[in-house]
């Protein structure tokens, strides 16, 4: 019979989640006392859906911090294969307690002091949660309706129809959207990057560069200030009507890449409170309002999310608190 409570429950299985069952056990909790939740099928689903196999898992991610404040070594790029192979190796090592196809619904806290966490119809109950379910879990959608019937022609990443030949539009002006264009490229597709700003400065300097130098090398077309005003179905293709004086166009396959969502009414639900630029209210260790409630992971850093190392070290951040208030509560009981 599965357990229905754990003092520690992590909600969401990528490096958030594991780094935080990992710094838990390594300042002394019981791995029986934590249960990671994942709602893929797969460990890291997030990596596994969204990484096409050629694109690297980057320790300097988008220049942030590298130093690691806790007790897992230093993250090395990794290609995608190796990521999951690298995150496989941490959960046996460690003996994490690790559920697969569990979607959290919602965190609510009880009257009790515990807080309660939805999964599968199954309540579970904790005196811990801590929500590391990424920015990137629901890919943004346009405010445009697609046509059903080009399902597999509109994509939101490049791995759930291999893409191999083609004429290609690329909507987006981050990092992944360079990536995506430089990987379609290398599969000699005709690739256009649509972005309806000026300049990249989302992206990071190697991805800018390389855009530009595709670009040069008109391997690549770039249409900056452009944006999409409608995509209709031509006969099984994707016809994209562009705002302004371009004229629309016909591509096999259009690859939005235009961010991830924050789940801001599943942190409502749980009773979180937002600031005025409508982000979660933290403390330093990624406290929330709620008892018990944590953020780690990309919700601990801002909109346009993290890295694995910063995951690793809010998580170091909030095990620390975590392990202090159980300690304390121990120790008050012996009193």
């Amino acid at each position: 019979m599965e357990k229905k409570y754990y003092p520690i429950i992590a909600v969401g299985g990528g490096p958030a989640g594991i780094s935080l069952a990992v710094e838990c056990i390594e300042m002394g909790i019981s791995k029986d006392d934590i249960l990671v939740l994942e709602k893929g099928e797969a460990i890291i689903k997030a990596v596994q859906q969204f990484y096409p196999d050629k694109k690297m898992t980057l320790a300097n991610y988008k220049n942030l911090p590298t130093e690691i404040s806790g007790h897992i070594p230093k993250f090395p790029d990794l290609t995608k294969a190796e990521t999951i192979v690298y995150f496989q190796e941490i959960l046996d090592r460690y003996q994490i307690q690790y559920r697969l196809n569990s979607e959290v619904f919602k965190v609510i806290p009880r009257a009790d002091g515990l807080v309660s966490v939805w999964v599968n119809q199954q309540e579970l109950t904790a005196d811990f949660v801590a929500i590391g379910i990424g920015i990137l879990g629901r890919p943004k959608k346009p405010d445009y309706k697609l046509p059903l019937k080009l399902r597999d022609q509109i994509l939101f990443d490049l791995t759930a129809v291999p893409v191999t030949s083609g004429k290609i539009l690329v909507v987006g002006g981050g990092d992944t959207s360079s990536e995506y264009c430089q990987i379609l490229v290398e599969e000699n597709c005709q690739v256009s990057l649509c972005y309806r700003g000026l300049d990249f400065h989302r992206m990071m300097d190697v991805n800018r560069e390389a855009v530009e130098k595709l670009s040069q090398a008109k391997r690549l077309r770039v249409l900056t200030r452009t944006d999409i005003e409608n995509i209709e179905d031509s006969n099984g293709k994707p016809k994209v009507f562009f705002k302004g004086e371009l004229s629309p166009e016909e591509f096999d396959r259009v690859v939005f890449s235009i961010g991830g969502t924050t789940p801001v009414n599943f942190l409502k639900t749980a009773g979180i409170e937002f600031d005025d630029k409508a982000w979660p209210k933290l403390g330093p260790e990624g406290q929330t309002n709620v008892s018990g409630v944590y953020l780690t992971g990309d919700l601990a850093v801002s909109k346009t999310g993290g890295s694995i190392i910063t995951a690793y070290n809010s998580c170091y951040r909030t095990a620390k608190k975590i392990s202090e208030q159980i300690a304390a509560r121990q120790s008050s009981r012996t009193l």
